[in-house]
This record gives structure tokens, C-alpha cells and sequence, in this order.
């Protein structure tokens, strides 16, 4: 790749790149607007715009075009003529409109922030010309706070960091870590999903056919989310509510009073069973209302095969317990999660 400065540009041209084209003169050229008049590509630092503005022009060079039919310069286009409805700065960084037209935001303390690496389209989009690289952080990695990503975008080191990205990851079992801010958060571990976090709205991104599977929460009321992996989901701080999806997933609510959801049997059963790992009874509550819908819930010592019977056991030397669930009238807990400490009848939302 070749970059270069020029002075003295047209309306509206504050860079420029060449798409792919086998001329071996201007492929891979990328320019930036360098003048008295035009400071913003002199820092392109972490989170600004004119980083934001040399990823973009990086796209352009490996062949990435502007999700709509519109170049700067050219007429006064927007985003009411858009063609492609994720066509903002909150999925590809070949956008040319603000985030908010996809009901995200990404100013914190009064000041715009820009991604500094391709986000969730764009991802897709080079993988589709290019194929995708499973070496590319293979490995256990941790985004967010701790980082071991290896990319300043993929750091917090404070409660005003400002972070917008995406994750691409190659394997390993690796990390949302979130822990160092109060906000209130929303953490989406699904691919494909957004998240809202640091006090902005959909600022970070999984991209597709990528798996995360342990979330960190901060120090405000979180909403944490889990996928079909095996996820280890700790809320921290606040009042935290906690759903872990599929797979045997470790749940940990931290001081505040949490709440652990349930949308299905499968979610927790006795193949791949959910333990919460810090449950206080009268303060935290285990809920299993969108499955109690099926059948109402009846509390007894064992089960004798109607549908709906629940199993609350406790063993005080070990302060280990469990919610068990008959939903098919089989006799044994289809639903099926462990506690490490004493869940009652009346910490059950049904």
C-alpha cells in the first residue's frame, strides 16, 4: 500500500483511494488532505476522525466500495438515499452516515466517537473477496479492559474510554471484559448482535461466525446475554440481570440483586447444566417465567410424573443446591440448574 498527503483539495475531498483495478500504478494509493485549512487526517489517532477517514480509504484500496451509490463531492447525498438500511457508521466504516440513523450512538461526554478498524459488514464484505483468516487472534483473547487483543480499538483502560469495534476472532475462549465502567450496560454475546456499552448505544460488535464466550460486567444494572457456548457470565457490581442461553454456562450476579433468566428448558438442563455461583436467597431471584407459561409450577419433595412439579434441594455442608423442573410429565427434571447457595420457593419468578 502506498499514502500519500495533498494540499489545496475540492469541496468535500478530504481523501481519496483507488479500488482494485491490476494497474500496478494506482492500485493500492490512498490520499489524505494535509492543509491549514483541514487538520483532521495530521492525528489519526484512536477513536477520531481521521482515523476513522484512513480505515476508510484502506477499505477502498483492498476493494471495498461505499455501501451506496455516492461519492463525496458528488451532488449533496444522505441517508435518505440510502439504499441498504445498515448503511452507517454503526455497521461498515465505508458509510458516509452517522450511526444514529440505526438507532445507535457513539458520543460520550458531549464528543463523537469513530470506529478505527472495519466493523460488522465490512468484516463480512472482505471475507467475501478475501476469505477468512482463522489465525487472526486465535487464541484466548481478552476485549475491553485487560486486552490482550493486541489493538489499541480493542482496549478500555478507564470509565472514559470510549470503544468502538467489532470482534473478529479465530478461535480460543475469549473475553468481553467490560468491568471498568458504571454505566448501565446491555452485553450481547451472540454473533452478529451489538452491545451497549461505556454508556454509548451499539458501539461494539460480533461479527459473523465468530464465538465469545465469557462476558465481564461493570459496575451499573447490566443486562448480560449469553450464546449456546459454554459461558462464564459474571454481572459485577449492580443489579444485574443474567441470561445464559444454551450450553453449561457459569453464572455469577456479584454484589447487587440479580436476576438469572431462563427462556427455554434447554437452556439449563441436566446434559449441559447452568450452575449461579453466588445466589442470596431474598435478594437474588431465579427466573422461569417465560417456561412456567407452559405449566403452572408446584413446589414438592419428588416428582411423581404430572408436568410442572419442581425439585428445590439444599445441602448446607456443601452449599451446593438446584431447581430442578418436570415439564414433560416424565418424572425428571427436564430444566435442571445448580445454585452455590440456597435458592427457596419464593426466589422463583414464575
Amino acid at each position: 500500500m502506498t499514502f500519500g498527503n495533498y494540499s489545496n483539495g475540492s469541496a468535500g475531498g478530504a481523501a481519496f483511494a483507488y479500488l482494485p483495478s491490476g494497474n500496478s500504478r494506482t492500485d493500492g494509493q490512498s490520499w489524505y488532505l494535509v492543509d491549514n485549512s483541514y487538520k483532521v487526517n495530521t492525528t489519526p489517532d484512536n477513536g477520531n476522525y481521521g482515523r476513522q477517514t484512513l480505515t476508510h480509504e484502506i477499505g477502498h484500496t483492498l476493494g471495498l466500495s461505499h455501501p451506496g451509490d455516492y461519492n463525496a463531492g458528488e451532488g449533496n447525498p444522505s441517508y435518505k438515499d440510502a439504499t441498504y438500511a445498515e448503511d452507517t457508521r454503526g455497521y461498515s466504516v465505508m458509510s458516509y452516515w452517522s450511526e444514529s440513523n440505526t438507532d445507535q450512538n457513539f458520543v460520550k461526554g458531549g464528543a463523537p466517537s469513530y470506529s478505527s478498524a472495519p466493523l460488522l459488514d465490512d468484516i463480512t464484505a472482505v471475507q467475501q473477496l478475501y476469505g477468512a483468516n482463522m489465525s487472526t487472534r486465535a487464541g484466548d483473547m481478552v476485549y475491553g479492559f485487560n486486552s490482550t487483543a493486541g489493538r489499541d480499538f480493542y482496549s478500555a483502560t478507564s470509565a472514559s474510554s470510549k470503544v468502538v469495534f467489532s470482534v473478529w476472532d479465530g478461535g480460543g475462549k475469549d473475553t468481553l471484559d467490560f468491568s471498568g465502567f458504571t454505566q448501565n450496560q446491555k452485553i450481547n454475546l451472540n454473533a452478529a448482535s451489538f452491545s451497549d456499552v461505556g454508556g454509548m448505544v451499539g458501539n461494539v460488535s460480533i461479527a459473523k461466525g465468530v464465538v465469545v464466550e465469557n462476558a465481564v460486567g461493570g459496575s451499573g444494572n447490566d443486562l448480560l446475554i449469553g450464546n449456546a457456548a459454554a459461558n462464564d457470565l459474571k454481572g459485577g457490581a449492580g443489579n444485574d440481570i443474567i441470561y445464559g442461553g444454551g450450553g453449561a454456562d457459569s453464572l455469577t450476579g456479584g454484589a447487587g440483586a440479580d436476576i438469572f433468566v431462563f427462556g427455554a428448558s434447554s437452556d439449563s438442563n441436566r446434559a449441559a447444566q447452568d450452575t449461579i455461583r453466588d445466589f442470596v436467597s431474598g435478594q437474588d431471584k431465579i427466573d422461569v417465567s417465560a417456561i412456567s407459561t407452559q405449566s403452572a409450577l408446584q413446589f414438592v419433595n419428588a416428582f411423581s410424573g404430572h408436568v410442572g412439579e419442581a425439585i428445590l434441594s439444599y445441602n448446607q455442608s456443601s452449599n451446593l443446591g438446584s431447581l430442578a423442573i418436570d415439564f414433560t410429565g416424565q418424572g425428571v427434571g427436564d430444566f435442571l440448574v445448580g445454585t452455590v447457595g440456597q435458592a427457596l420457593a419464593t426466589d422463583i419468578v414464575v
